[in-house]
């Protein structure tokens, strides 16, 4: 994993900008605005009613089926954790010892591409449709689908040709990266597989 794309320690879009005196004013205005109308809602509520009114109904609604979709994301993360990252393992343990590599390839492939299309493909959308999520718990479920889609194909696009590349020497076992690596990986705000990344 030694080519390729580098991560380099730099400021976000948003710091640039923000050293800009006219486009931090309009962030100011624009927080100034917000707390301006909660202000504003607060006291009509306040004046029309006697009472603040703190409706949290559409709130509920919205993210309700919270168990549900802690299910799903749970079932998805599972899976997302451990078999793209043991099949990869298991095929890179014998492609330098298979007779035929390219039946081994396309074996290991074909079951992980229908293994994949069936947990991150249908499942979020069986889950989505058949269990009626309310729509920021729909969201929630299938970006968090999409998510696990994206990091594991940049874990076996970025960790695949390096196996290739490196076969191991009579007697060693081959390098694979470390599980560890790869549960960070999952969490870390980034799409690109390495091994290690700055701090």
């Amino acid at each position: 994993m030694d080519d390729g794309k580098v991560f380099l320690e730099r400021a976000s879009l948003l710091d640039d900008l923000f050293e800009i005196s006219h486009i931090r004013t309009i962030y100011h205005m624009f927080i100034a605005v917000l707390l301006i109308f909660c202000l504003s809602t607060l006291a009509v509520d306040y004046i029309d009613q006697g009472r603040l009114v703190l409706e949290f109904d559409l709130l509920f609604y919205a993210f309700g089926k919270l168990g549900t979709v802690t299910w799903a994301w749970l079932a998805m993360f599972v899976y997302t954790l451990f078999v793209p990252y043991f099949i990869l393992e298991f095929w890179g343990s014998l492609y330098h010892t298979f007779p035929s590599k390219l039946g081994l390839t396309l074996g290991a492939g074909l079951i992980f591409t229908t293994i994949q299309t069936c947990v991150l493909g249908l499942f979020p959308i069986y889950m989505v449709v058949h269990h009626q999520l309310p729509p920021a718990s729909r969201f929630i479920v299938i970006l968090e689908q999409i998510r696990f889609l994206m990091k594991t194909y940049s874990f076996i696009r970025e960790t695949a040709p390096v196996i290739l590349k490196n076969a191991p020497k009579e007697g060693e076992n081959p390098r694979f990266p470390t599980f560890s690596s790869y549960l960070y990986f999952l969490f870390c705000p980034t799409l690109i597989y390495r091994e290690f990344y700055p701090r």
